[in-house]
């Protein structure tokens, strides 16, 4: 499994433990996408830093 992927799953289960919907979760997911830029080779990184900053 990818960093990514395991970003990804641990925000899922952070928001569904706050009993956050599931509408509000799939915002945050694809919010995390959305911050990602795969255009260099440290994209998970930057998903780490997107997610500090969600918060």
């Amino acid at each position: 499994m990818s960093d990514l992927e395991k970003l990804v799953r641990r925000r899922m289960q952070e928001e569904y433990a706050k009993g956050t919907s599931a509408e509000e979760i799939a915002k945050v997911v694809r919010d995390l996408f959305n911050s990602i830029d795969l255009s260099g080779n440290r994209f998970d990184a930057v998903a780490v830093r997107a997610a500090r900053n969600h918060e």
